[in-house]
């Protein structure tokens, strides 16, 4: 059944993956074998969580916000610069 469902070595990112759902999310992919960018607002929350995960994996911190259009644009520049596909998006983050 892994092999079925097998996602080592793809990349994924986590929007709103510093806390919560989307931090689950986002260690459930890290312990199966996936590189995982995660982004929200507070860097210091963000990158506290990226060096969590990444002590199962591979975790990286973007931190970004994605409420303002500026936010999207530069979370998009900086997962190009790193990556050239993204094989898996959960788009998490909202606010209240």
């Amino acid at each position: 059944m892994k092999n079925l469902f097998d996602i080592s070595g793809k990349v994924a990112l986590v929007t709103g993956g510093s806390r919560g759902i989307g931090e689950m999310i986002a260690a459930g992919y890290v312990q199966n074998g996936a590189k995982v960018y995660i982004s929200s607002r507070k860097q210091a929350a963000c990158d506290a969580t990226a060096a969590r995960l990444s002590q199962s994996g591979t975790c990286i911190s973007l931190p970004h916000d994605l409420s303002r259009m500026e936010g999207i644009a530069g979370l998009a520049a900086d997962l190009a610069k790193r990556e050239r596909r993204l094989d898996i998006l959960v788009n998490n983050a909202g606010a209240a």
